[in-house]
């Protein structure tokens, strides 16, 4: 078979124009309607809004989102109480 005889369909498929929604990972927005659940990681929210975790981080640094900070050593941990997940996610426009 030659190559000018195979037929290749290169129009763009549904699949191919599917975008990335954060509700498609485990951790999905409806999960933050109950307050009392655990805090989420910076890695957590960082899905549920579409951003990085390293974005949420400076987020944090720039007090636009309020986290505790867990550990002390060379590596901090931040957490994000649920309420304040929900916040900044309205403010975001996420929710």
């Amino acid at each position: 078979m030659k190559l000018d005889q195979i037929a290749v369909d290169f129009s763009p498929s549904q699949e191919s124009f599917r975008t990335y929604t954060p509700s498609q990972d485990s951790l999905r927005t409806r999960d933050l309607l109950p307050a009392d659940g655990p805090p989420l990681t910076t890695r957590e929210l960082a899905r549920l809004t579409g951003m990085s975790a390293s974005f949420i981080r400076k987020e944090i640094r720039a007090n636009e989102v309020q986290a505790v900070v867990m550990g002390r050593g060379r590596k901090r941990v931040f957490r994000i109480l649920r309420g304040e997940a929900r916040r900044y996610m309205r403010q975001l426009g996420v929710l």
